[in-house]
Order: structure tokens, then C-alpha cells, then sequence
């Protein structure tokens, strides 16, 4: 995967490791619902690979499970989805023209969950890695394929669509 430093906001320039205030740049997402702490590994429109750290503090733990805290599903999901916007913005940066374009407004939509599996649950204190390929493209639909782990054990499989918002929009 490539290794580039990310450079100063105004230049195109993308790589990883990006951190919480690189991935901020490329998404729209604000806390509480910016999921990815970090991503490791990133190929400008084709994969990256990022960290979600779990904690007892994330506020949707407080309601799910009360006596069992479990990081739910449909997040992993949308962590999925996030990493992919990461890898079809940073795309876009680097084939910017005018690299002070908002890649943040490309952004699209989850637009379709086609599978996910869940082999087991995220407990807080669980540092979950993701992985996110970009598929065959069909105008703004983007197929993604991704997976969640917890150290070796792969704990969620999806094949998701996402959308792309055209610049004109």
C-alpha cells in the first residue's frame, strides 16, 4: 500500500497513517459519529485498512447492552462504510486539480448492506481493525467489501454500496 505522508491541507498529497485529524478532513462525519480513530494502510481508491479503539466511555455503550456492554453491529457496519469514503476521497484529492475542493462533500450514503455476518461480539477495551476494497463502480455506486477484527479473529464480514456525490451536487 502507499506510504506518503500526508501533506499540508492545500496539497494533494495522501497517505497513510492518517490520524483522527487527517480523516476529519476527508469526511463530513463529527463526533459522536466520525468512527475511525486511525487509518494504517490506504491505496487511493482501491483499500485502506483503519483502527476503531472500543471504550467503556463511547456513549452508545451506555444503552446497548445495560449489564453487558456490546459495541453494536450496525456501527461496525457504518465503520466500514466511513473507511470507504476515506479511500474514494483520498482519490479524488490526489486526482484534485484544485486541491482546496471540499473532498468532505463528495461524501455520499450507505446505500445497501448486501451481507454482514457477525462471528462474535466488540466489548469495550477491544481495538477493532478494519478493512475496506473498492469494487466495480456503476455511476455513483461504489461496491466496498469490508471486515472488522479483534486482533486475529475476524469478528464481521460485509459487502456494502456506498454513494458518491458528484461535485455539481
Amino acid at each position: 500500500m502507499t506510504s506518503v505522508a500526508l501533506a499540508a491541507v492545500d496539497t494533494p498529497a495522501i497517505a497513510a497513517p492518517l490520524s483522527a485529524d487527517d480523516i476529519a478532513r476527508l469526511l463530513p462525519h463529527r463526533y459522536p459519529f466520525l468512527m475511525l480513530d486511525r487509518v494504517t494502510a490506504l491505496e487511493p481508491g482501491i483499500s485502506a485498512e483503519g483502527i476503531k479503539n472500543v471504550t467503556a466511555s463511547d456513549a452508545v455503550l451506555a444503552g446497548h447492552f445495560p449489564g453487558r456492554m456490546i459495541y453494536p453491529g450496525v456501527l461496525l457496519i457504518e465503520c466500514v462504510a466511513q473507511l470507504a469514503a476515506v479511500i474514494y476521497g483520498s482519490a479524488a484529492l490526489v486526482n484534485a486539480e484544485d486541491a482546496s475542493a471540499g473532498v468532505s462533500d463528495r461524501v455520499g450514503y450507505l446505500a445497501e448492506v448486501r451481507q454482514a455476518k457477525f462471528m462474535r461480539p466488540v466489548y469495550p477495551g477491544d481495538q477493532v481493525t478494519l478493512r475496506a476494497t473498492s469494487g466495480p463502480r456503476m455511476g455513483a455506486l461504489i461496491s466496498v467489501t469490508g471486515q472488522a477484527s479483534v486482533g486475529r479473529e475476524v469478528v464481521m464480514t460485509a459487502r456494502l454500496v456506498v454513494t458518491e456525490r458528484d461535485q455539481e451536487e
